[in-house]
């Protein structure tokens, strides 16, 4: 037994460093595995370094030409997200501007705006969006939003006090109750903030499989497995091959997670609120059950460059079935069971309550619990895929011998 014990610790050492050097000997892997990975972290938070977008350029058509109209314009221009580009007179002009991609919104005063509101009317002003980009509409729509009701409750307040009020009272009468608004975890509203966390583990994970893919991939084209892995023709033989195999992407994988969140979030700003060694204790079976799955996809993969296709279309739905897109609890049923053969589902999900909400890994034991569910299942696929491709391999040599 004790014999038995120290040499499956040797095949998993052997293993071990012997993964390394398929991954390092190669330098597709090692560049896209190592090099891309850190590199693709490093751009998108680059790119999304500012979190919201400011000065947004837009066209103004005052057809009111007032005092009153002008301070409104003056208003919308002071707020942060936009900036008046053009002014305009008539509709046709802004909307060849915005066709043109001059601008991305217009703010309409129409003609009569004054003469309604001094008659104690409610005149209405229109504003143009390009709703097919949402955060170019969330902008505009704040800042004219912003600027108007502000515009508005100053009007109330004067009118009140014009019928004898102070203005202390004038105010408590135009807003009775105050609502006090405090963002929680992302105050700055911003994209970045609430992106970039899945981002990683999606970034890990697509570039994970696809490596593990690749070398899969060319062991099969050229009959290498039980060659490079002779002891999983031995009974119980896989066991200790795939834990040598799954130490190696372990440790790689935990230190460009390290670096992500211990470098490239703080160099970028991102916030990291969770205790660091829980967020690397809870990450283990994510990076675990992303090898098992790399090592299961080996099956589909008959050269390298169908796993680096199959990965690559695979890596859209992982980002949207992991509900950073859209919340999982407006998914159909299907899509939810889907969703969680996905490493990145849980993954995200418990990496995003750790860093950004600063909870502790027992607070999320469930998710957790969920993750080690889903290594444990893809362990066991894993080990049936090893044997499966030895066998394949032998019944080969067989038949090559027989002829």
């Amino acid at each position: 037994m004790l014999k038995t014990i120290r040499e499956y610790l040797s095949v998993i050492g052997q293993t071990f460093i012997q993964e390394f050097r398929l991954i390092f000997s190669d330098s597709a892997v090692s560049s896209s595995y190592i090099g891309a990975t850190i590199l693709v972290s490093i751009l998108y938070s680059y790119t999304y370094s500012h979190e919201i977008i400011t000065d947004l350029p837009i066209a103004i058509v005052d057809q009111d030409q007032t005092q009153i109209s002008h301070r409104i314009t003056r208003m919308v221009d002071a707020t942060q997200q936009v900036k008046i580009e053009y002014s305009s007179l008539n509709l046709h002009t802004a909307r060849d501007l915005f066709n043109r991609g001059k601008v991305k919104g217009i703010m309409v005063i129409p003609h009569d705006f004054s003469r309604k509101l001094q008659q104690g009317g409610k005149p209405g002003i229109s504003v143009y969006c390009d709703a097919s980009y949402m955060l170019y509409y969330k902008q505009l729509l704040t800042s004219v939003t912003t600027a108007v009701g502000t515009f508005s409750a100053e009007v109330e307040i004067n009118k009140l006090m014009g019928s004898g009020l102070p203005q202390k009272q004038a105010m408590a009468s135009r807003r009775p109750v105050e609502a006090i608004s405090k963002p929680l975890f992302n105050p700055g509203g911003g994209y970045g903030t609430f992106l970039m966390p899945v981002v990683f583990l999606i970034i890990v994970q697509t570039l994970q499989i696809s490596a593990i893919g690749v070398l899969g991939g060319t062991q099969k084209e050229r009959k290498l497995y039980t060659q490079l892995y002779s002891h999983v023709k031995k009974p119980l033989g896989t066991i200790p091959v795939l834990l040598g195999r799954a130490g190696t992407y372990t440790v790689i994988s935990s230190l460009i997670m390290i670096l992500q969140v211990g470098l490239i979030m703080p160099l970028f700003n991102f916030p990291q609120r969770g205790n660091p060694i829980e967020v690397v204790i809870f990450l283990l079976p994510f990076i675990l059950s992303v090898t098992f799955l790399g090592i299961t996809l080996t099956n589909f993969f008959k050269s390298r460059e169908d796993a680096l296709m199959v990965v690559t279309l695979s890596s859209i739905p992982a980002v949207f079935l992991c509900g950073v897109s859209w919340p999982t609890v407006a998914f159909p049923e299907w899509a939810k069971i889907i969703s969680y053969f996905f490493p990145s589902t849980l993954g995200a999900k418990g990496f995003i309550e750790i860093t950004q909400f600063g909870a502790s890994l027992s607070e999320i034991k469930k998710v957790w619990a969920g993750l080690w569910g889903i290594t444990l299942f893809y362990f066991i696929l894993a080990l049936l895929t090893l044997k499966r491709l030895s066998f394949l391999e032998q019944e080969t040599e067989k038949r090559i011998i027989s002829q």
